[in-house]
């Protein structure tokens, strides 16, 4: 016990229940050696006193039975008792719990018989299974032919010329329980069956209730299924024959589940299936049948089709995203992907290689559209906080070759190198800080500085996507928007295309739709609309349609408050932080005002118009260059318990004020991407925060 805490405090994990453990061990020893040192302690003065008495006094048997009022006999077993060896008794009650622990071990099936390899029988289905392709779950091999031998054609060709006689082997026991991913359970008309504290219903699912819609297939037949439900707890609940949620997996209903017709078996992706109970109970006038009845599930002489698909996040849409209708020329190679991380905190190293392994899975025409995919890594000191919460994890180093390594092909380059390269030999480059640029604001500016392209996706390292997405989609709105300034200036490109006599006379014309009248050969924009942005998570005060809707997008109709171009509220704006949530911090002169909506721009996965963003203002306070981050600590400051904090957590609200004061707008495409926050809270510490 002593040893293992010695590992535990030089950063080995453990779990404070194990703490409590070999702490209690460790009390019980040494109050059993405190106990036991008093024990021989005692003997000894006793022994002594004993056998002084009996020098100094002795007398006889019938005096001493006289004086004691017991009989030898007792006196003997008392004596006898006094001498029993606690440290043998503990030793053959230990022994014996071992033995006890063994035996129960191999009746539970922990430990394997030799026998039991082979003894698998078709009873209910037990959670602990293994995955299967299809729906329902298909078993890999049938159990009868588990430990029978069959004929090994090919070791009987090449023992041909040997001694050996047979190329008999033993079949397999397989995998005769399997189960299958995670699925969702719906109706037509987008209601899904939920597990709502411990019963099923039937009705819309909502972002709030994560996993409610998500359940498992198990199965030991080919048809034959029980229904499971994984909540948020990680706790899973089973569908009995009550039709409610039983957390023991031996009362679950046995359903055989069944295509809905004949020829929709070849539905994969989402098939409409009927479940009937394999034990009918239509003697009891129920019938066998699973119905919906409202929003509840109901049993009934004639079943409801339900739909079974694999799942997605509640937020998502389970018809996803499909390509635009066009390609655009003009984006070919036009695009870079970026990513900022930080792995001070080494769970997010984790979550780093989830999400960019999800971004190359699903980000679909990359080959078309993307040039170049930018990760920039930030530097921390010392070593990262492990997953005990000591910081004796990983130190910086560490963590990047553990980038490099889980991503062959990807290519390792101090900001500095990377600058240098122009181009770069790999599509994949992964961007290593020094001590001197730390900071997210330094890092955003380091990747505007590398790309040279017009359009850039920003992605960020807790966010998984569980869905194909398509750049065309998002490069969409603006191309396609009829009142966009691209729109403008194909017209204006199609005008010049006209021989130069056509112009005479047109002063006293109308302008052309959007176009000013023309000086010499030179066309102005006016009253067009600069779509700089697309989301790329859709609309943020719609719910996306459960089963999906039709391919479209949004743009947003965005008016710069002329408050922004007044740089004293832009000052009282950034010190709330965008919002008016602190009701002891007021405006000052601009109470009636207050916070106005976000302008728009943020660091959320988006593409952006590059061109554009490098065409705004410089940072509006400090020193900076036009079209990047400030990175000046003193944007906010405040004071607490007489210390002043300096940080520059609102760089993204002050480049969003100046983002808008350029006269852009955002645009929202539907479906949006389906993509889930996997940090549970885990913090990168990434804003950068002290006190002097």
């Amino acid at each position: 016990s002593v040893l293992v805490m010695i590992f535990f405090i030089n950063g080995e994990p453990f779990t404070w229940l194990q703490v409590v453990g070999y702490a209690i061990a460790l009390s019980a020893f040494c109050g059993y050696s405190l106990v036991k040192a008093r024990e021989m302690e005692a003997q000894a003065v006793e022994a002594e006193a004993k056998e002084a008495q009996e020098l100094a006094n002795f007398e006889s048997d019938e005096d001493l039975l006289d004086e004691e009022d017991v009989s030898p006999t007792a006196s003997s077993a008392w004596e006898d008792a006094k001498r029993v060896d606690l440290t043998g008794v503990m030793f053959w009650f230990a022994t014996f719990v071992v033995m006890a622990v063994g035996y129960q071990a191999m009746v539970v099936g922990d430990v394997l018989t030799p026998c039991a390899l082979f003894e698998r029988e078709l009873t209910a289905a037990r959670y602990q299974s293994v995955s299967s392709i299809g729906t329902p779950p298909a078993p890999y091999l049938e159990p009868i032919t588990a430990g029978t031998r069959e004929r090994d054609w090919d070791a009987i060709d090449k023992r041909a010329s040997s001694s050996m006689e047979h190329g008999d082997r033993l079949h397999t026991g397989g995998a005769l329980s399997v189960e299958s991913a995670a699925k969702v359970i719906y109706l037509e008309d987008g209601r899904f069956l939920l597990h709502n504290d411990g019963v099923a219903v039937l009705r819309e699912r909502t972002p709030e209730t994560v996993l409610a819609s998500a359940w498992l297939l198990s199965s030991k037949q080919f048809g034959m299924v029980h229904i499971s439900g994984l909540d948020n707890q990680g706790q899973v609940l089973w569908l009995s024959c009550s039709l409610s949620l039983v957390p023991d997996w031996g009362e679950a209903c046995l359903f055989l589940m069944t295509s809905s017709s004949w020829d929709l078996w070849a539905e994969a992706e989402a098939g409409r299936y009927i479940f009937r109970q394999a034990d009918p109970i239509s003697e009891l006038g129920r019938g066998s049948y699973l119905s919906a009845n409202g929003d509840q599930l109901a049993w009934s002489k004639s079943p409801t089709a339900l739909s079974v698909s694999n799942w997605l996040p509640e937020l998502c849409s389970l018809q996803g995203m499909s390509q635009a209708p066009a390609r655009y020329e003009d984006a070919v190679g036009e695009v870079t992907f970026t990513m900022t991380t930080f792995f001070h905190v080494y769970a997010r190293s984790i979550m780093f290689r989830q999400a960019f392994a999800s971004v190359l899975r699903h980000l679909r025409e990359q080959e078309t559209y993307v040039k170049e995919f930018l990760v920039i890594n930030d530097w921390y000191e010392g070593s990262s906080l492990a997953f005990n919460g000591s910081f004796v994890g990983p130190n910086v180093e560490e963590t990047r070759r553990e980038m490099l390594s889980f991503f062959p092909g990807c290519q390792g380059l101090t900001s500095k190198e990377a600058k240098s390269l122009s181009p770069r030999s790999s599509k994949c480059n992964f961007i290593f800080k020094d001590k001197e640029e730390r900071g997210q604001p330094k890092a955003l500016n380091i990747l505007l500085d590398l790309m040279v392209t017009k359009y850039w996706i920003h992605f960020e390292d807790d966010l998984v996507l569980y869905q194909d997405v398509y750049i065309s989609r998002f490069l969409q709105p603006m191309y396609e928007d009829p009142d966009s300034c691209w729109a403008l200036q194909k017209k204006q490109e199609r005008v010049l295309e006209l021989p130069p006599d056509f112009y005479e006379g047109m002063e006293e014309m109308m302008p052309l739709d959007g176009i000013d009248a023309v000086e010499g050969r030179r066309l102005s924009q006016k009253g067009c609309r600069q779509v700089a942005g697309v989301r790329m998570g859709g609309s943020r005060r719609q719910q996306q349609p459960a089963l999906g809707s039709t391919q479209s997008y949004d743009i947003e109709h965005y008016t710069v408050p002329k408050v922004l171009f007044d740089l004293d509220y832009v000052k009282e704006l950034l010190e709330h932080g965008g919002f008016d949530d602190d009701p002891f911090h007021g405006w000052g002169k601009y109470s009636e005002t207050g916070a106005v909506d976000w302008p728009l721009f943020s660091l959320r996965p988006s593409l952006h118009n590059l061109t554009y963003i490098k065409s705004l203002e410089a940072p509006l306070f400090f020193d900076g260059v036009p079209g990047r981050f400030s990175e000046n600590y003193n944007m906010t400051t405040w004071r607490d318990e007489g210390k002043t904090y300096h940080f520059h957590w609102n760089m993204e609200l002050e480049f969003a004020v100046r983002w808008a004061r350029g006269g852009a707008t955002f645009a929202t495409v539907s479906p949006g991407a389906c993509m889930r926050d996997v940090s549970n809270g885990i913090s990168s510490f990434e804003r950068i925060l002290e006190h002097r």
